[in-house]
């Protein structure tokens, strides 16, 4: 209600004014006659105070004043004789009574005061009632407002708990924080808490404090609106997401606020992980199943996406990836090519699913079928934009529907053979009457027997041997009380009278009543499966043998029962009594003390994760010999869905002492093979040397020119005597170097700067590069990580190389000899070393067997060099490969494993 809709019930106007003065003094003058009538007084001036006063109140000042005036008429007439008020006087304007004009000027004076008087307190009253009226009316503009405001905060609350975001306020100057409940919530605080910045920080997880502690300083300094995620460290030490959000504000004080929202986004996060960890599951479900999925832009006519299994399918190389779908259509047989691309045409223009069946043809020369689908999306525009599917490897299901066609093409052929079906079976199969009576035999049962269809039910119960008949009929009895299948093993008499072993297996037929109609049955030859089983008992005992005789015991566990089972050669190898119970605690006893905690490690992970093991450790027996053992074992679950262990204890001992002699005669091979390297490097070794010997020479003579002069001269003395001193260091590190690589020391493993391997090399051969007119260019990278490796057999490797790639390079005429040594890190952050020449490049048939002992392509060679060199980098954890060059020549590159990553 506004002021406006304040009733008026009174309007003033001058008609009602006017009847309302002439009512209340004609009134008046009624009531004072009847007055005086009545009680013998005048009451004349009281009846007419009256009048004024009703004419005040309820009409205001003019129509009171109106009163006034007809009031003193009134009273005048009232005065003049003969005095009565309710006589009509002729002479009353001219007749006036001595003493009574002061009476009407008073009652004049007296009656416009009580009129003014009273007209203000009407119009207070009025006043103070249209207050009220409007007081009302916004006290329940406020209720309203209030009310709207509670439920608009009720909505918000509701809203970011839903949403779990919660908002603040900032007031950067005074420092003030202002959180709503779900802020609150989010940070784990208590509404009594006090949030402050440094509480803020101190929830926020240790790792992202100093960032938050960089934005908060830049938002104070700056005044600027932030946008930022970060984690906080809950008490229960779990880690929540949480995304803030806020701008600035001029607050009332002219201060500068932030006023933002606070996301809980950990769930969105735990999603994005799922997400990643689907995909990765996607991926290897692809790789497995041979699925692979893509998408097409249908405008651009190009792939957008493809999975990493598109290219093992099509025997791509990823790295090679290009948006032309050209590599892929090479590979479709052209018989289907043109097929498959009117396939894609035509989804795209009828905006249709695609399905297509098609296939290509490998490198190697295979064939496979491939089923793809694919499903479109459109545009805005309404038009295909991409196809999205998928390509399913289905040689497997094609080949054995071909196969299943095959056969069901011979079952067709004949409407007599499907009759037969029954009678072609290689069982024997047979029906009974509920009782147990044989009502029923095929045609391999009949020429089985020798029996008669009508002498079946007499027949078939003799033919069963006699010491197996009376097992027979009650194992039959009793799959027979029982009503559900059942199964016997017996002896069944042949035509020509010789018995075998068949499984009888029965199964009920039921009728709708669920009562057994007829029992059907097969028997199923198993002579040959029980002459195996006899020979599995006799393979048994040869196996005991075997494995006595190879040194291999076997062993059962079953994780869940905790079931041990061992054979006799794994107790003799353990050096335990077969009697005993078979023991982890026994087992770990006998466990060299350094390999326990290994043995102990591999339980615990097959407890936990339930894979395969395969390990080596040592045995300490009671006598103090050592013996060296192989542990492999397979899991499975058995018919109970129980994790059970099947596997192997070799004893290896000798195995590892022949190990140890052939790497004792690979070194002393490796030793031979450096020896002759460095003979076909004499000259440039042996010019290496002379050279600073050279030098040291001229600087003795020198300073003995210096000091035999008339005056001698110190100076040039001393610098040709340091010379002399710089050659001589430099002659003996060549021979260091000679020597270290002549000396057949045990290999020792040092953190090494393959750069400087690298140089060293290089100061060995840079006599014979010359010599033979090889240009040689290093490009190595900068501040590579450290190897854990041996540096003569590196140096070995590296001049074995680079002595190939010269060679390899002497028979060429008419283009430079060049040889390039690179030094980088790949993806897997490994150490690469490339070395490539310009020669003759790797033979086809050649490529297989080059790293093979005793082959070379050398007329004068051994064929043990890259032999060597590869076993060298494989004891140190990497890899050595070899290729052609895109232009002529061979590259040489081998890999290393960085220090940390070995450590760890």
């Amino acid at each position: 209600m506004t002021r406006s809709d304040v009733p008026r019930p009174w309007s003033i106007s001058f008609a009602s004014a006017l009847a309302l003065s002439v009512s209340s003094v004609g009134a008046a003058i009624i009531a004072a006659e009847f007055l005086t009538r009545l009680l013998n007084a005048e009451a004349i001036v009281s009846s007419l105070f009256c009048a004024v006063i009703f004419a005040a109140w309820f009409e205001g000042l003019g129509a009171a004043l109106l009163a006034v005036v007809l009031g003193v008429l009134a009273f005048h007439c009232y005065l003049a004789p003969p005095s009565s008020a309710s006589l009509w006087k002729h002479e009353l304007f001219v007749a006036t009574v001595p003493g009574e004009v002061p009476r009407q000027v008073l009652f004049f004076i007296t009656a416009t005061v009580v009129a003014i008087v009273i007209s203000a307190q009407r119009k207070t009253a009025n006043d103070l009632q249209r207050s009220g009226n409007d007081l009302l009316v916004a006290i329940e503009d406020q209720a309203r407002t209030e009310a709207a405001l509670r439920r608009s905060e009720t909505y918000l609350t509701a809203a970011q708990k839903l949403s779990a975001t919660g908002s603040f306020g900032w007031d950067v100057k005074s420092g003030d924080i202002v959180w709503t409940d779900e802020t609150f919530r989010i940070f784990g605080c208590d509404r009594t808490t006090k949030p402050t910045i440094a509480s803020i920080v101190q929830r926020t997880h240790p790792e992202d404090r100093a960032a938050v502690q960089r934005i908060i300083d830049r938002a104070s300094r700056d005044r600027e609106e932030f946008d930022f995620e970060h984690r906080l460290l809950m008490p229960d030490g779990t880690v929540k997401y949480v995304r803030a959000v806020a701008q600035a504000e001029k607050g009332a004080s002219g201060g500068v606020e932030f006023v933002g929202a606070v996301t809980d986004v950990t769930a969105a996060r735990e999603t994005e992980l799922k997400l990643r960890r689907s995909e990765t599951y996607l991926a290897e479900a692809q790789r497995l199943s041979r699925t692979s999925s893509w998408a097409w832009d249908a405008r651009l006519e190009e792939f957008v996406y493809r999975s990493q299994e598109v290219y093992n399918l099509f025997g791509l190389d990823p790295k090679s990836d290009t948006v032309s779908p050209q590599p892929f259509y090479d590979r479709i047989l052209p018989g289907d090519r043109e097929r498959v691309i009117e396939k894609v045409h035509q989804a795209v223009r009828g905006k249709a699913d695609l399905e297509v069946d098609f296939r290509i043809a490998l490198p190697g020369g295979s064939i496979r079928h491939i089923h793809s689908v694919g499903h479109p999306f459109l545009g805005e525009d309404g038009e295909v934009e991409q196809l999205v599917g998928t390509h399913v490897d289905v040689t497997e299901q094609y080949l054995a529907k071909e196969k299943l066609q095959t056969a069901f093409d011979e079952i067709k052929r004949s409407e007599d053979r499907l009759r037969l079906v029954v009678d072609t079976i290689p069982a024997l199969v047979w029906r009974s009457t509920p009782e147990g009576i044989p009502d029923f035999l095929n045609q391999t049962a009949l020429d089985y027997t020798g029996l008669a269809l009508d002498q079946a039910e007499t027949g078939w119960p003799r033919a069963f041997h006699p010491e197996d008949k009376k097992g027979m009929l009650q194992k039959w009895s009793a799959i027979r009380a029982s009503g559900t299948p059942g199964e016997l093993e017996a002896r069944l008499r042949r035509h020509d009278g010789e018995y075998r072993w068949f499984l009888f297996r029965a199964v009920p037929l039921r009728d709708e009543s669920g009562n057994i109609a007829k029992w059907y049955g097969s028997s199923t030859d198993i002579e040959d499966r029980k002459r195996a089983e006899e020979e599995l008992r006799r393979s048994e005992s040869k196996l005991i043998e075997a494995q006595r005789v190879s040194q291999t015991g076997s062993f059962f566990w079953n994780i869940s029962t905790g079931e041990r089972v061992g054979s006799e050669e794994l107790f003799r190898i353990l050096g335990y009594d077969p009697s005993r119970v078979l023991t982890f605690e026994m087992i770990l006893e006998r466990v060299h003390p350094e390999d326990r905690a290994l043995v102990a490690q591999a339980r615990e992970r097959a407890l936990r994760e339930c894979q395969d093991l395969d390990y080596e450790h040592r045995f300490l027996m009671p006598d103090g010999s050592v013996k060296f053992a192989r542990v492999v074992a397979h899991v499975g679950r058995n018919r109970a869905g129980e994790l059970e262990y099947v596997g192997a204890v070799v004893d290896v001992t000798e195995t590892k002492r022949a190990e140890e002699k052939l790497q004792k005669a690979q070194m002393e091979l490796a030793h031979v093979t450096r020896v002759t390297m460095l003979g076909e490097m004499t000259a440039s070794i042996s010019h290496e040397v002379n050279q600073p010997l050279a030098a040291v020479v001229n600087a003795a003579s020198a300073c003995l020119r210096w000091l035999d002069g008339a005056t001698p001269n110190l100076d040039e003395a001393r610098r040709a005597a340091e010379w002399i001193i710089k050659e001589g260091n430099r002659a003996a590190e060549v021979i260091r170097r000679v020597r270290n690589l002549a000396k057949n020391a045990e290999p020792q493993k040092e953190l090494l700067d393959i750069n400087g391997i690298i140089d060293e090399v290089i100061a060995l051969v840079q006599r014979e590069l010359t010599t033979r007119q090889v240009g040689w260019r290093l490009e190595l990278a900068p501040a590579l990580p450290v190897v854990l490796a041996d540096r003569v057999q590196l140096q070995q490797v590296i001049i074995n190389l680079v002595m190939n790639g010269v060679e390899a390079m002497q028979p060429i005429v008419g283009r430079a000899h060049e040889l390039v040594i690179r030094s980088y890190q790949d993806e897997a952050r490994r150490v690469v070393v490339d070395v490539t020449d310009s020669g003759v490049g790797i033979a086809a048939d050649s490529a297989d067997r080059l790293f093979n002992a005793f082959f070379t392509t050398k007329s004068g060679g051994m064929g043990m060099g890259l032999s060597i060199c590869r076993s060298i980098i494989e004891a140190h954890g990497g890899r050595l490969a070899a290729a052609n060059n895109a232009g002529p020549g061979a590259r040489f590159q081998f890999t290393l494993p960085t220090y940390q990553e070995e450590a760890a």
